[in-house]
């Protein structure tokens, strides 16, 4: 991850490249005004001014607070509202990226507690513009990330005519730490799941501020990757969030819909205490924790060499970051898979055909490694259990592919957990809009044919942010571009109209609902085209890992 710099001008032969694939998707150059867009308004707080995005007739807004410092006293409850400021705020360089390890990348941003701010990228010449809006919601674990990453720089995303929104919120065990003394902060009260508290608080700056910018507060589009995947389901999964936005697109989510990363209260509260007792070596209360500054979070601890945020971060995430408290959530609110559930919605959700080659890494594996790999790949949180019939589905006498095909299998499971969710959802509400997608375009670079479409490859196209000639980018070439102007084509169109099909993009066809329909289709993305299928190219493999899911799911 990269602070997005001040991208170069192309060339004109690129420029006229990209005209060429603009036409070639029905957009043409409409999106690229000779009026000047929006440059200054007044949102919660105070008046803000934007600067000229990269992007001809965009505007953006870098670094605007939705919600006040979370650090000190205000950490693990509610956060408090803007403080307000006097003057113009120019809005010309990245907020404060929220607390997190800082890395060792220059250009960042700094960390702090004070991070909760968002970014606006808005096409718009007019405040009564009602452009549709899709809010972003970064990823990274859920333990690091910010808008100023430079694979969702989305100035050509919104230049498609929609606002873009880019949101922090926190991260680690400042957003979802549960503790057993947070039952005593009421019925109402902050019971862990702290950065989908912020992630409301965003939506509901959105639904107050949005229109400022050219934006229409009653279509807003929730979206992200990976944490920002599996934080968007979780907006879906919370009252608190009814009626702030009406579609989602949801990338590498892991689970989709199906059983995740859920705990009860009283689960979630007992481990996370038990975890952060180990960690500090005591028991240790909320007093303790707040009263730790900044820079000892960031800091090694206790001459190790991770920092307490790690520590702890690790220790109260992994497989447990959502927490059931009957506020955020509820028992019946976490369940998607009830009739209705998606009334009124429209959905896109897909993953990549290769998430775990970038998450893990591809090294060497000997057959008995490959094999007690492939039987343990399914974690607590999902359901099913594989057996040593999968071997042969995964067969090579290559220890480095035998490496990658036991992560491609975590892959295949992972994409059959997503379409029977999608599948499920579409029958319980067969009114709404539901979109599968399968990503398998290889993004160039070092280990292309080892890595694929490896987790987070599909951010450069779906958010426009690939530019040809950047130095600090890959070597894009044709099928990158026109993969670009396909996806942002298909995901402009959903945030306007819950359909992404238009402007001559191939037909996107909806999962179907039930076997009654036949085999569900989804859309196969790959190099620089895309083609409705009913199967990967491993049909042999979804049977197996579809019959292991659908049993696994049979017994709950």
């Amino acid at each position: 991850m990269q602070r997005c710099p001040r991208l170069p001008r192309t060339v004109a032969i690129a420029a006229l490249a990209r005209a060429l694939a603009a036409a070639a998707f029905g957009l043409g150059m409409t999106q690229l005004s000779e009026a000047a867009p929006i440059e200054v308004v007044d949102v919660t707080g105070g008046t803000v001014q934007g600067i000229p995005s990269d992007t001809r007739g965009v505007s953006e807004f870098r670094g605007i607070p939705y919600a006040g410092n979370v650090g000190g006293e205000n950490a693990w409850k509610p956060a408090p509202p803007v403080t307000p400021w006097t003057g113009t705020m120019t809005a010309g360089s990245w907020g404060d990226r929220m607390l997190q390890d800082p890395g060792s990348e220059s250009g960042q941003p700094p960390v702090s507690s004070d991070g909760l701010n968002l970014t606006v990228w808005t096409p718009a010449e007019t405040k009564d513009a009602s452009l549709p809006v899709y809010m972003l919601i970064h990823g990274g674990a859920n333990r690091l990330g910010s808008s100023a990453m430079a694979d969702i720089y989305d100035a050509e995303l919104a230049a498609q005519g929609i606002v873009v929104v880019s949101v922090q919120y926190r991260l680690g065990a400042q957003g979802f730490m549960a503790l057993p003394e947070m039952e005593n902060s009421g019925p109402n009260g902050a019971k862990g799941n702290f950065a989908v508290l912020d992630l409301v608080d965003a939506l509901e700056w959105i639904r107050d501020n949005i229109s400022e910018f050219g934006g229409d507060p009653h279509t807003v589009t929730i979206g992200g990757q990976s944490a920002g995947g599996e934080n968007a389901v979780a907006l879906l999964r919370t009252p608190l969030a009814k009626g702030l936005f009406r579609r989602a697109f949801i990338q590498s989510s892991f689970t989709g819909f199906l059983p995740g990363k859920i705990k009860n209260f009283a689960s979630k509260a007992q481990h996370d205490q038990a975890a952060v007792d180990e960690v500090m070596g005591a028991p240790t209360t909320l007093v303790d924790l707040r009263a730790i500054d900044e820079a000892k979070w960031l800091a090694p601890w206790k001459d190790g060499k991770e920092s307490l945020f790690s520590l702890l971060a690790r220790a109260t995430g992994g497989g447990q970051f959502f927490t059931i408290d009957d506020h955020v959530f509820t028992e019946d609110s976490v369940n998607l898979l009830q009739p209705g559930d998606f009334d009124g919605l429209d959905i896109v959700i897909g993953q990549t055909a290769d998430e775990y080659t970038g998450l893990r890494g591809v090294s060497s594996m000997t057959e008995d490694e490959q094999h007690e790999a492939l039987l343990n790949f399914i974690r607590e949180y999902q359901v099913g259990n594989v057996d040593p019939t999968i071997f042969p589905l995964y067969a090579t006498d290559d220890p480095v592919e035998a490496s990658r095909l036991a992560l491609r299998a975590i892959n295949d499971y992972m994409f059959q957990y997503v379409r029977i969710g999608a599948e499920i959802a579409k029958a319980n509400s067969p009114a709404s809009n539901i979109y599968l997608y399968y990503w398998d375009h290889w993004p160039p670079g070092k280990d292309q044919g080892l890595k694929r479409a490896y987790h987070a490859a599909d951010l450069w196209y779906w958010n426009g942010s690939l530019r040809e000639g950047a130095k600090d980018q890959r070597p894009w070439s044709d099928p990158d571009f026109r993969m670009k102007q396909m996806a942002m084509t298909y995901l402009a169109n959903f945030v306007k109209t819950g359909d992404p099909n238009g402007h001559s993009v191939p037909h996107w066809e909806q999962v179907s609902g039930g076997s009654d329909n036949g085999p569900s289709r989804f859309l196969r993305l790959h190099e620089g085209e895309a083609e409705l299928r009913t199967q990967t190219i491993y049909p042999t493999r979804d049977g197996y890992m579809r019959q292991v899911i659908e049993e696994g799911m049979a017994k709950r």
